[in-house]
């Protein structure tokens, strides 16, 4: 018996000693959980992929709690927001495509929660929509059909329901603009004007400057950016610290400034450059590193935006707030796309600007 409970002992004391087993190599490390520091309330709009088809637009407090503004039967990828300047009525388009004719716009009563659909002007191609300044639908569109061109001496002018238009002289391949605002439910040609050629034609009309916002406008919370000479002393440190990138897309290094101090971000050589994984910003013991909880990934493209001591990183499908005071997250969404922080309502939006201004 005595000999019997000394080996029981023996065994138990040597189980205790023994180490518990390391955890597979191939098994995910969980991610560390951060407590969120609290800030001042916020809204974002967002868009959600709906089941089984379509898109929701969304408003999203900062607290979770959510408002489902409209539903709509296209994708949520290349869908469009513009918002009146009072913040009461906003629009979303679907750029179509000849797949689908000219596209659709819905526009909704952020009041009321009504919403309709109302398909695009046919002319053309709608370059943009957006509102007024007292609040009316308008629809830039690129004339595609044919056009009837006549000289007369060295002056040279399109034949267009009834009218002369000159075309300048400067136009060597020339076409038609045309706005349109909606009014009961149709549109309404307001201003049509010889130019350009091209995709953006549509800025040539003077309805253009007048929008106090349209689908294709910059956002006025995205930051600045700028490129990042390749033997600078920033990029030798980002160099220094990120050993692998985690992708191989052609680029190089960013600065984008924000209130508390730089933020770095990789991003994309072209024509339309985009910022993307890995971010990296200076924490309080001088060291560069990952904004907290950031986790998108590694070919993630990264937009940032910055509205008073917040800063917004959105991700393909996530959302990151910061506290720039602290640079410690505030709050984290997941499953969401085009995230933006939601306007407030003033006319001071920027004007005439295109998809290739402010940051892709």
């Amino acid at each position: 018996m005595v000999r019997a409970s000394c080996l029981v002992s023996a065994v138990l004391l040597v189980s205790a000693c023994q180490k518990p087993p390391e955890p597979s190599a191939t098994e995910p490390t969980p991610p560390v959980a951060v407590a969120p520091v609290k800030v001042a309330p916020f809204s974002l709009s967002v868009l959600q992929d709906a089941a089984p088809s379509g898109c929701t637009w969304l408003r999203l407090e900062s607290d979770g709690r959510r408002r489902a503004l409209v539903t709509v039967d296209a994708a949520c990828e290349g869908l469009q927001l513009a918002w009146s300047a009072d913040g009461r009525h906003a629009a979303v388009r679907d750029p179509g495509g000849s797949a689908r004719g000219p596209g659709r716009v819905w526009t909704v009563d952020l009041t009321s929660g009504l919403a309709s659909a109302q398909l695009l002007p046919e002319e053309g191609l709608t370059g943009a929509v957006g509102f007024d300044s007292v609040g009316r639908l308008v629809a830039l569109v690129a004339h595609t059909g044919d056009l009837v061109r006549r000289a007369e001496g060295a002056k040279e002018f399109f034949l267009f329901d009834g009218r002369r238009i000159p075309i300048p002289e400067t136009e060597e391949g020339a076409g038609l603009a045309h706005a349109f605002r909606l009014e009961a439910g149709v549109w309404k040609r307001t201003e049509t004007v010889a130019t350009r050629d091209d995709a953006d034609a549509v800025f040539a009309l003077t309805t253009a400057e007048m929008l106090v916002s349209s689908t294709v406008s910059g956002d006025p919370d995205a930051l600045a950016v700028q490129p990042l000479d390749e033997g600078s002393q920033d990029a030798a440190r980002l160099d220094a610290v990120v050993a692998h990138r985690g992708h191989d897309v052609f680029g190089g290094w960013a600065r984008v400034e924000t209130r508390s101090g730089p933020l770095f971000s990789w991003q994309t050589a072209g024509e339309l450059t985009t910022l993307m994984m890995p971010v990296r910003w200076e924490v309080d013991d001088g060291h560069l590193a990952e904004p907290q909880g950031l986790s998108l990934p590694a070919q993630s493209p990264v937009h940032a935006m910055a509205r008073g001591d917040l800063l917004l990183l959105a991700g393909t499908m996530q959302a990151r707030v910061y506290d720039l005071g602290s640079k410690r997250l505030a709050a984290s969404f997941d499953g969401f796309r085009d995230a933006r922080f939601w306007p407030a309502a003033s006319p001071l939006v920027p004007h005439g600007a295109t998809a290739a201004s402010g940051q892709q």
